[in-house]
């Protein structure tokens, strides 16, 4: 049942944000070229004009998809079980459980998509495909020193960059489970239920600052560690050491928030 959720959640979100998608990469297209023929000294100041239209409507691109991705993600939390189409689903022979994993999936996989083709368009851009050679280049000779000097090999690069796509995995979604969790504890309320919502966010968001902060505060020999170790490998291993501990960190957040998200929905649901 939940590849069935799963279907239908990913047709409801694509409808909106794959038009999105679809001009982000036509208006980087557009601006890329335009910066590259209209943005030259030769081509005069109509063609600049042009050109400099073509790159705001870029960014205006990339600003709207980020937004409509975060609002379609929390709308269609709300929308499809806890507002006007609450009953039906909460109907449906599928466990709580499976309800959160289809909004919690497909919201993970679109915020990955989006960012995926952000900063490509980006990047794409900015640099032309010759830099990028250039860059690639340049990264294997880094590479190759490191080995050499510092006996870095690819395993300790590779296990950064792994850790790295791991937090930012995490990080996405926790953010998702926050606004999950913040909607299912106001909508637990009688009355007054975003507004509480709203607060509820605030709330959380405020409290896992706090958190994070006393962290880093008894740890602040790790942090002072970090910034006075000469040896490059003993800062690889730091590093090593402060991803895990985010990895950590975001990992407990995300069951924290699911716990309290799956309990509102199965024993405090309080539908409009």
């Amino acid at each position: 049942m939940l590849k069935k959720l799963l279907k239908y959640e990913f047709y409801a979100t694509g409808r909106y944000l794959l038009p999105l998608l679809a001009v982000l990469i036509v208006a980087s297209a557009a601006a890329g070229l335009s910066i590259r023929v209209l943005g030259t000294p030769d081509a005069g100041r109509a063609a600049s004009v042009f050109a400099a239209i073509f790159v705001v409507l870029f960014f205006l691109s990339v600003m709207a998809l980020a937004a409509v991705t975060v609002v379609v993600i929390v709308y269609r939390f709300y929308k499809n079980l806890l507002g006007s189409e609450g009953y039906l689903m909460h109907t449906l022979p599928v466990t709580v459980h499976q309800l959160i994993w289809s909004k919690l999936i497909a919201a993970v996989v679109w915020m990955a998509v989006t960012s995926v083709c952000i900063y490509g368009c980006l990047f794409g851009v900015a640099f032309r495909a010759q830099v990028w050679a250039q860059v690639l280049s340049e990264l294997g000779a880094l590479f190759e020193r490191l080995a050499r000097a510092y006996g870095i090999g690819a395993f300790e690069l590779i296990s950064v960059v792994v850790e790295l796509c791991v937090l930012l995995l995490l990080g996405s979604v926790s953010s998702c489970l926050l606004f999950y969790a913040s909607l299912a504890i106001g909508h637990s309320l009688p009355q007054n239920k975003l507004l509480a919502s709203l607060g509820v966010f605030i709330g959380l968001g405020l409290l896992s600052q706090v958190f994070t902060m006393l962290l880093a505060v008894i740890t602040g020999h790790s942090l002072r560690g970090f910034v006075t170790v000469l040896n490059l490998r003993a800062l690889v291993q730091l590093g090593h050491t402060l991803l895990i501990g985010g990895i950590a960190l975001n990992a407990a957040y995300c069951v924290a928030l699911y716990l309290v998200t799956a309990h509102m929905l199965g024993k405090r649901l309080n539908l409009e």
